[in-house]
């Protein structure tokens, strides 16, 4: 039962009980918000070893990034013509559709496809998601100019493509 007092208008005391509940279902809502995204690395070093084949690439990347699977068109394509075709270097990872993961996963990629030594005109990373995936690609020579300096610069990567397919991030 609410005592309430001569002095105190009743308007006043119901408008004290609204911003009380308010203020609790404020409380609540923000318990259930998802976390931020939270942003890049600035930048990486680009590795110092080089690698061989794409098995060496492969082996490489899977220390750091899930379901990894490294292959060239050249390869994997029956139908591949080397007088025709551009030769890609496809990079395919399992996504956690997090922005920021997702943009360090790609500079990890460029940066250590940049120190292959086989040869590949293309570079295309694929992110494998739920909702389906993501791709960026790359050539030879915008992988070789974003890690000029031995770093790249995280933030570059998805802008300096040459072509994307993403709806996952946007």
């Amino acid at each position: 039962m609410w005592f309430v007092s001569k002095t105190v208008p009743a308007s006043a005391v119901a408008g004290a009980l609204i911003v009380a509940l308010f203020g609790l279902s404020a409380c609540s809502d923000s318990a259930t918000e998802p976390e931020a995204e939270s942003t890049p690395t600035q930048t990486l070093e680009v590795v110092a070893q080089g690698f061989d084949t794409t098995e060496d690439l492969s082996d490489y990347l899977s220390e750091d990034l899930d379901e990894v699977e490294v292959r060239l068109e050249s390869e994997s394509n029956p139908d591949y013509d080397e007088e025709v075709d551009a030769d890609r270097l496809y990079v395919d990872f399992a996504s956690d559709e997090h922005r920021s993961a997702d943009m360090e996963a790609t500079a990890a990629i460029i940066q250590a496809a940049s120190r292959a030594t086989f040869d590949f005109d293309v570079l295309m990373v694929t992110g494998d998601v739920s909702a389906g995936e993501w791709s960026y690609l790359y050539n030879r020579q915008t992988v070789e100019k974003l890690t000029e300096g031995d770093r790249i610069a995280v933030a570059d990567v998805w802008g300096a493509a040459e072509q994307d397919f993403d709806t996952i991030h946007r």
